[in-house]
């Protein structure tokens, strides 16, 4: 693995270091319930943390809610991007973390409508959702998060927005 040295400056190096530690247990067994084999689980964690360690600069301006669902984001892409280069079989895990609704001036009935619409999401357009609203990434930044390209970014916030938009109109409609 690339030496943190060589991604973080000194300074941020301890920082990095507090949020390793506060999440490796975590990020372990997120990934293993993904993976179901400690050592690639293991590598997840390791390819999960080196792109934390990336986008590091972010990732530090963020609150501990918010870096916490930003680990859980990478970890569980990391250990998919395993499975989908055919290590394994997936075991489906459930994403629960969605609960995020940015504007103060939404009515409470709103925010709900708007949750039960996110459930019904995929996860891959809840994260993307979350990735770009929540925590207000680019592109660039989305694209190296999840491992993919700035277009395929685009591509699935476009994707997510326009199934979101759909849910909402049928559920408003009801």
């Amino acid at each position: 693995m690339l030496p943190l040295n060589t991604l973080l400056a000194d300074e941020q190096l301890s920082d990095f270091e507090r949020l390793y530690n506060k999440h490796k247990n975590e990020a372990y067994h997120i990934a293993f319930r993904i993976l179901a084999d400690s050592a690639l689980a293991e590598d997840a964690v390791a390819d999960g943390f080196l792109s934390i360690a990336r986008a590091f600069k972010t990732v530090s301006s963020l609150d501990a809610h918010k870096q916490h669902r930003y680990v859980v984001v990478t970890i569980r892409n990391a250990a998919n991007m395993i499975l989908r280069k055919g290590r394994d079989h997936l075991d489906d895990v459930e994403f629960k973390d969605y609960e995020y609704v940015p504007d103060e001036a939404i009515t409470m009935h709103d925010k709900l409508w708007i949750k039960e619409c996110m459930a019904q999401l995929g996860q891959t357009d809840r994260e993307i959702l979350y990735l770009r609203y929540a925590l207000q990434l680019d592109h660039s930044e989305i694209a190296l998060t999840l491992g993919i390209s700035q277009e395929a970014s685009r591509k699935r916030l476009q994707k997510a927005k326009h199934s979101l938009k759909q849910l909402l109109e049928k559920e408003g409609s009801e």
